[in-house]
Parts: structure tokens; sequence; C-alpha cells
């Protein structure tokens, strides 16, 4: 089994590690995303928003700051909005099972399912990997070789 390049565990870090690996996170990101915006504002100047922008902000300067108050009372009121649904959720799941553990099937439930003998059925039980051969007739086996 190959092993992963990066080890994230987050639970064995102190509270102080991970609020910096969040503020470092979101540092790069808005670097990453500034890196964009002259393909971000090339693409706006293509499809005419440079325009609307100058017809709604600078055309009518006094109307601007009732536009942004409008725009932020907005957001504010999406920020609450979505705020509230995930304390509701938060409230609502917290700390609850949220899947039932499957039944365990024994191998004459299994072996029929997967088209196969039971002896295969329980060589793929007791394999944590297994390489399957399909015979000329649609028969399945597990390769022993290939261990």
């Amino acid at each position: 089994m190959k092993a992963d390049l990066i080890i994230n565990r987050p639970h064995r870090q102190q509270p102080l590690q991970r609020g910096l690996f969040a503020i470092v996170t979101i540092v790069a990101w808005t670097l990453w995303i500034s890196l964009w915006l002259p393909v971000i504002t090339f693409f706006a100047w293509l499809f005419g928003l440079g325009d609307a922008y100058k017809q709604l902000g600078l055309m009518h300067p006094l109307h601007a700051a009732n536009d942004l108050s409008m725009v932020l009372s907005i957001a504010a009121v999406c920020a609450l909005s979505m705020g509230s649904w995930s304390q509701y959720n938060r409230f609502r799941f917290a700390g609850k099972q949220r899947r039932r553990g499957n039944r365990a099937l024994d191998i004459a439930e299994m072996a029929p399912a997967l088209s196969a003998s039971v002896d295969t059925a329980k060589q793929l039980r007791a394999r944590q990997r297994a390489v399957i051969r399909f015979g000329q007739n649609g028969e399945m086996f597990v390769d022993t070789a290939a261990d």
C-alpha cells in the first residue's frame, strides 16, 4: 500500500497550530486568487462589465453610497440566513449517528451476489487485496499467483 505524501491529523495538533494553519491557508488562497485577477479583469472588460460599473457607480456618484449599503445589507441577510441554517443543522444533528451499520453478510449470501463460488467468496473475504481473474465461461476466481 502506498503511503500518503501529506500527513493530515488535525486532531493531534494544538488549537494554536490549527489556527495558524487556517490563516496561512487563507493567505495562500488570497494570493492565488490575486494572481488570476488580471485574467478575470480581462474577461470582465471583454463582456462589458466595465461599462456596467461606469453606468451604475460613476455616472451617479451620489447613489453609489446607497447601492453599497444595499449590497452590504443583502450580504448581511445572506450571512445571517446561512449562519442560522447551519446552527439549526448543528443543533439538530450534533452527536447523532448519521449512518446505520451494514449488516454482515454470510458467505452463502455473498457468493451469488458476486456470481462466484463459495470458495472464491471465502478467499475474497479473507484478503485485504485480491486480483480477480475471469475464466472463459465467465466464472470468477482469485488469482493466487499475483500475490
